[in-house]
Order: structure tokens, then C-alpha cells, then sequence
């Protein structure tokens, strides 16, 4: 294993929506840049994890060449950026490309509605991130509360204390009578609840 890293992390999150009228000229330039297949299927890639280009060209499945295109494209676009430093096998330097924002959003209004939609988005995303931490920690409480009785059998027979395992894990497996696993019926239960809060927020802003 070389003593450099295959990918860096980017220096800085984005943390803002970006939020285009599909009347500005902002928004023909994202048209324009996301005019391809192959530019579209970049920048889904980059969202889904930040790459270097040779990490692009594996996921996409197209030529080097093409990918320097597209990103030069979707750079000048402001919809990904620079954001960190990674190294090859070789240790050759390479740039990692991120999201230049949080999401990407159009829309077609005033600025009023323009205004009041950057302050929905925002407040969705943030909620979204809580839900995400929130989920995991259900995860691993859970996987915590089936383990803790096989870890508190000292003191107890063993037959005893087995039982107490199969029925804790036979009560988190069920998942209720869907059959679903907790912590996706948790996510789900939390992705309801957002949108129920966005349609609140939404209304009461109009």
C-alpha cells in the first residue's frame, strides 16, 4: 500500500441549495452543460461520492478525454468544483471534483417565490442530514439493545439468558406486521414527517 492516499476528502461541504430560474441565463448555462447523457451521469457520479477524473471514467465508462470535457463544461456551469486533492497508484496528483452545491433545484416564478423557495430547500436539506444521523444512531441503538442481554449473562444460566436473545432479535427482525426492518420503517416514518413539515412551512409562507 503506497504511503499516499487514493482520494482526499474535500476541503469544504457545500451547505446551500442552488436555486435557478429557467428563464436566466444561469439556467441555459446548466442547460447547456448538462445537455448530454454522459455530462448527466458525471455529475450524478460526483454527487454520489466525490471523484478524481480516472475515478469518473471507471463509473461512467467513457474516455479520459471526455470526462476533462464535461467538467471543464460543468465547472464553467457552477454545478461541480475542485474541492481536494488525490493521489494515484503512482502517486500522481489529481484533482477531486465535488458538488459545487447542496442540490440543484429549477423553478419558474418571482423572485419572491424564488427567495422563499432557497429558504424551503434549505430547511428540507438540513432536516434530511438530521434524519440521516438520526437513522444511523436508531441502527446501532438497536443492534446495541439485541446484543446487550447475551453481554449481561453473567450471573444468569446460559439457557436463560438465550431465549432473551432470539426474542429480542425475533421482535427487531418482524419490523411490525409489514415485515419491514426497523430502521427503514424509522427512515421512512422521518421522510413523512418532513414532508409533511415542508407542505407546513410552504403554506404558511404564502
Amino acid at each position: 500500500m503506497g504511503l499516499l492516499p487514493r482520494r482526499a476528502e474535500p476541503e469544504e461541504r457545500p451547505d446551500a441549495a442552488k436555486v435557478l430560474d429557467v428563464s436566466g441565463e444561469e439556467a441555459s448555462a446548466t442547460f447547456d452543460a448538462l445537455g448530454s447523457e454522459t455530462a448527466r451521469r458525471i455529475m450524478a457520479a460526483v454527487y454520489e461520492q466525490p471523484r478524481t477524473p480516472v475515478e469518473i471514467r471507471e463509473e461512467v465508462g467513457t474516455s479520459l478525454q471526455n470526462v476533462h470535457y464535461h467538467l471543464d463544461k460543468l465547472e464553467d456551469a457552477d454545478l461541480v468544483k475542485a474541492a481536494g486533492v488525490g493521489y494515484s497508484e503512482k502517486g500522481n496528483e489529481m484533482t477531486v471534483y465535488a458538488p459545487a452545491s447542496e442540490a440543484v433545484v429549477l423553478f419558474a416564478g418571482s423572485d419572491h417565490e424564488r427567495s422563499r423557495l432557497e429558504r424551503l430547500v434549505g430547511r428540507v436539506l438540513g432536516l434530511y442530514f438530521v434524519l440521516a444521523l438520526a437513522t444511523i444512531a436508531f441502527y446501532y441503538l438497536r443492534q446495541w439493545l439485541v446484543s446487550e442481554p447475551r453481554g449481561q449473562a453473567s450471573g444468569y444460566a446460559a439457557d436463560t439468558a438465550q431465549p432473551t436473545v432470539e426474542r429480542v432479535g425475533d421482535a427487531a427482525a418482524s419490523g411490525g406486521a409489514a415485515g419491514l426492518d426497523p430502521t427503514v420503517v424509522f427512515f421512512l416514518g422521518g421522510l413523512v414527517a418532513i414532508c409533511g413539515v415542508a407542505a407546513f412551512w410552504y403554506l404558511a409562507e404564502r
